[in-house]
């Protein structure tokens, strides 16, 4: 039991860490038997923080929810009611008992008890109406006696049934009251909705002897917990999240460890290398008509597994499952993280009330599909309701056809990707929505790329020019400036290239960016040899100690440019893209363990790339400059003075060399800040 000062701390923690359905109900248990007036200074501020923060939240984002706790709701009625009397924030908790009398009135409506409705509904504006309202007459029953309830798309059932019983409202003249309601069921029927098209919504099938197949929905919520080593007590992977009122067989609860199981399987073959490690799985069975939602239910049978795989799936990777297909099949323990879907009873009805309930595809096992074959009548229903019966082996071929990945793998389309992603970089072909939201993952750092390709050029650039000036004099002004600025612009372009690759190998599941970058870079090494080397002399006399050709020198220069290309700048950036598409997809604890810079686990990065610690990456490129301009004053010291070239090429050469170095220090800088922001999103 919290003390007063404690459950405002208790409230305020678990809204900080977005978990408000747990902050209302344990404000909703720890004030139980209490009215305002009972409750303390410090319960009354907690009664404050729940007004202000938290009914906002759950009105917003949790309507489905608070429309399943009708006990609750009307334990909150008692405190807001309570505070309006006292004139404790009146003006809000009125509004907020209007919500939830709303809300009642919807929760009333699914049980199949319209008097309650109406009961709840002439109170929904905070306040008795002026005169009795008449019950609904018999016009409202008969417009809303044929509609079907269907949990799941609830909202097919709710808006003609609140449609008629605004129209009856009109009918007697409470327009006022009419419009008021007509707005406020209208918005949380638009948020019910939308939950009911949220990720981890699946329709299950289940068949019981003497009342055939029926339907219904599953609901998948995920929560993400970090363990710690000394955690002693393992927590529960999978939890029935009504389980103080519903009741599951034992074996159902084997089949719901299965289908995590399978999941689990699924989404790390999937190239989530995660998995649903330290995630744990909440779900439950949707509430039916007629029935009260508090109402205690019983549910037996393993045949729920791949739906709820399915639904796992579904949340996890945040992509909805249509309401129109259904699904029915199991696992077997040994079996689950291989996912195949093994067959189950009642086949043919559970795909003839799947069919009839206007489900557009029904998943079944393979080796039940030879039952459907048996009934002509069920094949002809199914042609009929122009319906699809898919028989499948594994979860995975389930979830390949409603998550399709983003990319088909083909080299082909990868290079087409790559072609489209460095037009986007460069704000070309960019989407028409970019602008109202975050841009695509290889857009977030086009900053480094303009800066990491420029500096690159300049590089080459600075390189060609001392060429000419300092051992090719004898070149037409006008041949060696092409020369140079091709050998520029294919720097340009192979750097620019290489940022666009790791984000069109990661939408295409492929892990050779790196090694892309590094073809792509050498061949443009070798057209660079070719534009600049071709320029040059066979011998020249510059220097007094060093007398090797000049073609060797600029092989030697454009080396050390092209190695620090693929392993400095190539090589972070796919590191850092790397890091953040493990990131995006959720896949905290891999990001986790690659940061530790554990070679074993290289093999998990969707990205074969190096990554090393940045203070030790600081320290070889410091080293790496203060040795580069050593070894180059050494030959600068050696040029004969009386030579002409002498100045050009330790003028040109000090600017390569500084510039050289800028070019280490922006790729050390984009590290620090890329690896930076990824620890900042895991802590």
């Amino acid at each position: 039991m919290h003390s007063a000062e404690n459950l405002l701390g208790a409230v305020s923690r678990l809204l900080e860490a977005e978990r408000p359905r747990e902050a209302f109900t344990l404000f909703v248990e720890q004030t139980e038997g209490k009215d305002c007036e009972a409750l303390d200074s410090s319960e009354l501020r907690a009664l404050g923080l729940v007004c202000q923060r938290l009914l906002p939240q759950l009105l917003e984002h949790h309507t489905s929810w608070m429309v399943n706790h009708p006990a609750m709701l009307r334990r909150m009625l008692v405190l807001l009611r309570g505070a309006v009397d006292a004139r404790f924030q009146a003006p809000l908790a009125l509004d907020q008992i209007a919500w939830f009398r709303c809300l009642l009135a919807i929760s009333e409506a699914m049980a199949g008890r319209p008097e309650r409705v109406h009961e709840e509904l002439c109170l929904a504006r905070g306040r008795p109406p002026s005169g009795p309202v008449p019950p609904p007459n018999g016009t409202f029953e008969e417009q809303t006696r044929d509609l079907e309830f269907s949990e799941g798309a609830a909202t097919a059932f709710l808006r003609p049934f609140f449609a008629a019983y605004v129209a009856f409202l009109r009918r007697v003249g409470r327009h006022e009251l009419a419009n008021h309601i007509e707005g406020r069921v209208g918005r949380l029927l638009g948020l019910m909705a939308r939950d009911e098209t949220r990720p981890g919504v699946v329709q299950a099938l289940f068949y019981a002897r003497g009342r055939g197949g029926h339907a219904r929905f599953v609901h998948v919520s995920l929560t993400y917990e970090p363990r710690s080593d000394a955690e002693a007590t393992p927590r529960e992977e999978i939890v029935y999240a009504r389980e103080a009122i519903d009741r599951i067989d034992t074996s159902m609860k084997e089949a719901a460890s299965w289908a995590r199981a399978a999941a689990d399987a699924c989404l790390r073959r999937a190239a989530y290398p995660d998995g649903l490690l330290e995630r744990q799985v909440l779900w439950e069975i949707a509430t039916l008509r007629g029935d009260a939602v508090d109402l205690p239910r019983e549910y037996e049978g393993g045949s729920l597994a791949l739906p709820l795989a399915v639904a796992i799936v579904s949340e996890y990777l945040a992509r909805p499952v249509p309401n129109d297909v259904a699904f029915t099949g199991t696992f077997a323990a040994t079996e689950a993280a291989e996912g195949r879907v093994l067959p189950v009873d009642g086949i043919p009805e559970k795909v003839e009330h799947a069919v009839k309930s206007g489900c557009r595809v029904v998943y079944v096992p393979s080796a039940n599909a030879p039952e459907i074959d048996e009934h002509p009548a069920l094949g002809n229903l199914v042609a009929e309701h122009d319906a699809r019966v898919k028989p499948v082996e594994r979860v995975d071929e389930v979830c390949e056809d409603l998550f399709p990945p983003e990319g088909s793998g083909h080299p082909r389309d990868v290079l087409k990707d790559t072609a489209s992603g460095a037009l986007e970089m460069l704000g070309v072909g960019r989407r028409a929505d970019e602008s109202q939201g975050e841009p695509p993952a290889h857009c977030r750092h086009r900053g480094h790329a303009i800066a990491a390709s420029v500096l690159l050029a300049c590089l080459v650039f600075l390189e060609g020019w001392m060429v000419y000036k300092a051992f090719a004099p004898q070149c037409r002004p006008f041949e060696a400036w092409a020369r140079i600025v091709a050998a520029a612009g294919l720097a340009l372009g192979a750097m620019w290239v290489v940022h666009a690759l790791p984000g069109a190998t990661l939408r295409h599941r492929k892990r050779w960016s790196w090694f892309a970058g590094i073809g792509l870079l050498t061949a443009a090494l070798v057209l660079w040899e070719l534009l600049l080397g071709t320029m040059l002399p066979a011998t020249t006399a510059v220097s007094h100690t060093y007398n090797a050709p000049p073609a060797a020198g600029l092989l030697k220069d454009l080396f050390l440019i092209w190695l620090f290309a693929w392993a400095l700048p190539g090589n972070v950036f796919n590191v850092v893209a790397a890091l953040e598409h493990l990131v995006d997809r959720r896949q905290f604890v891999t990001a986790r363990d690659c940061l530790r810079w554990n070679a074993a686990l290289e093999q998990r990065m969707p990205i074969r790339s190096f990554y090393f610690p940045w203070k030790y990456g600081a320290i070889g490129m410091g080293l790496m400059a203060a040795l580069l301009m050593g070894w180059e004053l050494q030959y600068y010291g050696s040029l004969e003075s009386s030579a002409p070239e002498a100045y050009w090429l330790t003028f040109l050469g000090l600017g390569r060399d500084l510039l050289f170095i800028a070019a280490i220090a922006e790729s050390m800088i984009f590290y620090k800040v890329g690896v930076s922001g990824v620890r900042r999103v895991l802590a």
